[in-house]
């Protein structure tokens, strides 16, 4: 036995330090004389995972939201002018037919009115049909101051040849006289004659300038005239577009029918007086359809309901998947307790920013108009997509807005953030894995291709580059993947 004396010293610093150095020796002296063995140490197996592959299925994702009936069209009908009701024909509930007449406005002004541009219709077609007369007896003057020129030009001819033989006979009895022929009492009888011709002559050249003036006015006449038409044709023209006018706004007189469909409200009273824009300010307070502001109310209201429409605000996660045709059911327990197919007709392809909801509307027939407007209706819409590569929804991880997926890689894990599609509460879409960075760049993103090696297991006890052991694979079995998700 080995015994060991501790030193003095050591007991005349503190006594608590002697009293620890002592239990220490105590425990010395009592380990002395075994030999000291060396401690096993544990070594953790490394956790057994199971490995799957991305596969390519059918991913069925139902979208389902409560909503309402509304009618495909639906019409307030207000009248245009002011005046007051003279007869209403229909009552709420009615069906009408397209062009039917819903009531009739008593405004006497405008009939009057109507009937004075009817008139002047008339008095401007009788204006254009004298007109056209006064042309065509201003055509004949012309005609007539035309022959008359040609007449005086053909008398002067005959002026002219008089004056030319006289003056030729003149001209010879001259000689003939100073020759002592003829007698001079028979040259001073020609000389007479040729000054007879001459003044016939020229009478005659003013009866041409005459006629050619009273030709020109003839003419000027019948231009006025032509253009007198033309006035009487543009003043007709306006006569008519206002008569037109005025027949719209006795038009506005008859409230009608827009289209096919049922009277589902009516504040028309006989004599009510009626404003556009406000319809009737007399209905009660509670009538239905007003106007927002309650200070207007329409005379009818006309709903469409051969066809109706169901709305649905379309999650903005689904929105991308929603497009037209894509099939749905809406559920109508108010009017019968089976689902009735359609498919999306349209979308407003816009999100609304407030609520981060797309609009999609849904027509359905509705033969009968059984289908009320308002009624409560439950739409789903399914969402199909064939072909995606997908793994179960346990093989994801989550930590805030991301969402990452455990690789096995040469024996160890590797955690790697995903991206991810559409779900249906089993199976989800994976689109791409971000690639690794190398030194200094930024991270890249690789789309799915199906070999990578997805963990499927308690993810929790994994950790990044920790050696891993790999099960036989098997195969996957998600007892409710025939069961397309629900998104309500």
């Amino acid at each position: 036995m080995i015994c060991h004396r501790l030193p003095a010293r050591l007991f005349r610093r503190s006594p608590f330090n002697a009293l620890s150095l002592l239990a220490t020796g105590c425990l010395a002296l009592a380990g002395c004389g075994h030999e000291e063995k060396p401690t096993p140490t544990s070594v953790s197996k490394p956790p057994t995972v199971t490995v799957i592959h991305p596969t390519a299925r059918k991913v069925t994702r139902i979208v389902g939201q409560p909503s309402f009936i509304e009618s495909f069209e639906r019409t307030s009908v207000y009248p245009k002018v002011t005046g007051y009701i003279q007869k209403w024909i229909v009552d709420i509930g009615d069906k009408v037919k397209k062009g039917d007449v819903l009531a009739k406005l008593f405004v006497p002004e405008l009939e009057e009115d109507f009937s004075t541009k009817k008139a002047t219709v008339k008095l401007d077609t009788d204006r254009v049909d004298l007109a056209k007369k006064l042309v065509e007896v201003a055509d004949a003057d012309v005609k007539a101051a035309d022959a008359e020129v040609t007449e005086a030009k053909a008398i002067l001819a005959k002026y002219q040849s008089e004056a030319d033989r006289w003056q030729t006979e003149v001209a010879r009895l001259k000689n003939e006289v100073n020759r002592g022929v003829v007698d001079p009492q028979i040259l001073l009888e020609s000389t007479n004659q040729l000054r007879s011709a001459t003044a016939a002559r020229d009478a005659a050249k003013a009866t041409i300038a005459k006629t050619e003036a009273e030709l020109l006015s003839r003419k000027a006449a019948l231009a006025k005239a032509q253009v007198d038409v033309s006035v009487a044709q543009s003043a007709l023209l306006v006569a008519v577009s206002d008569a037109k006018r005025m027949e719209a706004w006795v038009g506005y007189l008859t409230l009608s029918a827009p289209y096919d469909g049922i009277i589902v409200a009516r504040n028309a009273n006989t004599f009510d007086f009626v404003q556009p824009t406000m319809g009737d300010p007399t209905a009660n307070s509670r009538s239905p359809y007003l106007s927002p502001s309650g200070n207007s109310a329409p005379i009818y209201v006309v709903d469409r309901t051969d066809v109706v429409r169901i709305f649905i605000d379309v999650p903005e996660q689904d929105a991308n998947y929603v497009s037209i045709g894509t099939k749905a059911t809406v559920m109508v327990r108010a009017y019968r307790d089976e689902p009735i197919s359609g498919a999306v007709t349209r979308t407003s392809w816009a999100l609304n920013v407030k609520s981060r909801t797309l609009r999609a509307e849904i027509d359905l027939p509705n033969p009968g108009s059984k289908l009320l407007p308002g009624m409560y209706a439950y739409a789903k819409m399914i969402i199909e997509r064939d072909g995606v590569l997908a793994v179960p929804v346990a093989a994801l991880a989550y930590s805030g807005e991301f969402t990452y997926c455990w690789l096995q890689k040469g024996g160890k894990a590797e955690r790697v953030e995903v991206r991810t599609g559409i779900t249906d509460g089993n199976w989800i879409e994976l689109t791409s894995l971000q690639k690794p960075a190398a030194s200094g760049s930024e991270s890249t993103w690789e789309p799915c291709t199906g070999k990578e090696e997805v963990i499927l297991g308690d993810l929790s006890i994994l950790a990044e580059g920790a050696p891993v052991d790999v099960a036989k694979e098997e195969k996957v079995a998600v007892s409710s993947s025939t069961k397309p998700a629900k998104k309500e």
